[in-house]
């Protein structure tokens, strides 16, 4: 368990200092922080961040170890095929790592394509109180990236994550790939902080920002079944849901939630509330 806690600290330690950054700038720039409820449901969040993270970062070593031979076997069976690729772009005049980007694009694409859907299975009225109601019920913040029922966390592990990372250790380029679960922390903090971001050409219409997904958690009816995507427009264009979160240049910004207090919070991951 202690080499455990050593290995996310390793791992995380940049998104921690990120974490530690955008909370300073909401503080900073925001007097909504600045009353006895929003800290008393920052003080929840915090002490549900650390009793989340870590059995999460466990159970991710675990399963890290138990597949090693799997995935070990898998990549032999592979190699011919990874070698072929590489071998016909060097024969183009491309580098061979090129080969290496193409995979992890690849992964990046079908990654946000299932998160979008996943998002969208967990807004039907089946999963939405048991697994992401928790998420929705509060103010946004930067913390509330972290803020997933315990089931959640498994069911987006087990339907995403591993088999992202999975396909990333068989077919991609080897090495440390608990970059991907980093990078997806570092993303999670970013679109959940309630900061407004100007709007940017050509970025604030292809990428998602924290102005769009506040969209998603807006306390307007018409917002609820908006802007899914986590990392990308494109999603929410193609399949209808997109609402952009700008107009005329100005940022639309609507409230988001209640501020609740300690006890409330508690309640509500029992679902009591």
């Amino acid at each position: 368990m202690v080499q455990t806690l050593v290995d996310v600290w390793q791992q995380w330690r940049l998104d921690f200092a990120c974490l530690l950054v955008i909370w300073f700038c909401q503080v900073l720039f925001n007097y909504r922080f600045r009353n006895n409820r929003v800290k008393s449901q920052t003080i929840f969040n915090l002490v549900f961040l650390v009793a989340n993270v870590f059995p999460m970062a466990w159970l991710m070593s675990w399963v890290g170890r138990v597949t090693e031979p799997f995935v070990a076997r898998l990549r032999s069976t592979v190699r011919p095929v990874r070698l072929a690729v590489r071998i016909d772009f060097s024969a183009l005049g491309i580098p061979k790592y090129f080969s290496a980007i193409c995979v992890a694009i690849l992964i990046v694409i079908l990654f946000v394509f299932f998160q979008y859907w996943s998002h969208r299975l967990q807004h039907t009225r089946m999963l939405y109180r048991p697994l992401h109601q928790f998420h929705h019920n509060v103010r946004m913040t930067v913390l509330v990236g972290f803020r997933h029922h315990p089931l959640k966390n498994i069911y987006l592990y087990f339907l995403i994550s591993l088999p992202t990372t999975l396909l990333y250790r068989i077919v991609g380029p080897g090495g440390n790939y608990m970059w991907i679960q980093a990078s997806l922390l570092f993303i999670a903090m970013l679109i959940h902080a309630d900061i407004s971001i100007p709007e940017i050409p050509f970025i604030s219409a292809l990428m998602i920002l924290p102005n769009h997904h506040r969209i998603h958690h807006s306390a307007l009816e018409g917002h609820w079944d908006k802007n899914f995507g986590t990392f990308t427009t494109i999603w929410d264009r193609l399949f209808g849901t997109y609402v952009h979160p700008y107009r005329n240049g100005e940022s639309i910004y609507p409230d988001t939630g209640n501020v609740r207090s300690f006890a409330s919070n508690a309640k509500g991951l029992l679902w009591l509330n």
